[in-house]
């Protein structure tokens, strides 16, 4: 009986130390390694500080392929120099322009525009040629017709339904992502002009010139544009327009100020008297842009 209990205590021991040899001998469990930390997300691209139209003048973007856009340009007929009445401005009569664009390609757009002054309506299409998605410079050529329907004061047939052919190059060089420059060289095959006395519309023929804007990033949806239009033979002075645009998904709105009312290339291309406005006076407006991508 001793023995076997010896026996027992000897095979407890055994077994003891057997378990003990092989949990010392069993490998050590890998470390768990370290969590490396995740790289930020990089920030959204920089918004362009304009969209396929600056104020008047045409950028050297295109809407996306697919993409439908309606604009409204609104330009107050009293100066900003006029009184309490018309609350200096704001409630009087204004020119409106209505306009509508479809981009059937990646750089393609074409529209139509319906300026209130001469009844002109501008058929165009815009073709983006060089427009790399990181590079400093963009460039395209826009060119189109500009049919005026409204009756001369005078009743002249050779004054009524003047139409106008133009070609623009749209050259266009971003610093930093927030300032654009460009420049807009513009021939226009006709320009209408108003005489000195106010009433007979003259339209000098092969008409060149050189309009630029330049627009920036404030922040992220706020944009401050401005244009010029240099002086020509024939013109009353130098014409400009700037604004101050905020911009949501598929919107922009602009506040404008400016001696330029029209919005079509024959009229805003020349700035003169056809307006029946001092290059001296400035006028209140705004730009409403809506876009739909249809696909």
């Amino acid at each position: 009986m001793r023995t076997s209990i010896v026996g027992i205590a000897a095979t407890l021991v055994l077994a003891g130390a057997a378990g003990a040899f092989g949990q010392s001998a069993a490998p050590a469990p890998e470390p768990t390694p370290a969590a490396t930390p995740e790289a930020p997300e990089p920030a959204p691209p920089w918004r362009p500080p304009e969209g396929s139209t600056i104020i008047n003048l045409p950028s050297a973007d295109t809407n996306p392929a697919g993409s439908l856009q309606f604009n409204i340009g609104h330009r107050f007929s009293e100066s900003v120099q006029s009184d309490t009445h018309s609350f200096f401005s704001f409630f009087s009569p204004a020119q409106v322009n209505l306009g509508i664009s479809y981009a059937p390609l990646r750089g393609v757009e074409t529209g139509i525009l319906r300026g209130e002054s001469l009844e002109d309506y501008e058929f165009w299409g815009k073709w983006s040629f060089f427009a790399p998605a990181d590079g400093p410079f963009h460039a395209a050529v826009r060119a189109g017709v500009d049919w005026r329907t409204a009756r001369s004061f005078t009743g002249d047939p050779l004054q009524d339904n003047r139409s106008t052919v133009f070609a623009q190059g749209i050259l266009a060089f971003t610093i930093a992502q927030r300032i654009r420059v460009t420049a807009v060289p513009t021939y226009l095959s006709r320009a209408p002009v108003t005489s000195a006395d106010g009433f007979t519309t003259l339209y000098p023929r092969d008409v060149f010139n050189v309009p630029v804007a330049v627009t920036a990033s404030i922040t992220r949806s706020i944009n401050v544009q401005g244009e010029v239009v240099p002086r020509r033979e024939g013109a009353s002075g130098v014409g400009w327009i700037a604004a101050v645009e905020k911009t949501v998904l598929r919107h922009r709105f602009s506040f404008t100020v400016g001696n330029i009312r029209a919005m079509t290339v024959d009229q805003y291309s020349l700035y003169n008297s056809i307006q029946l406005a001092s290059s001296h006076k400035a006028y209140f407006g705004f730009n409403i842009v809506r876009l739909w991508k249809l696909n």
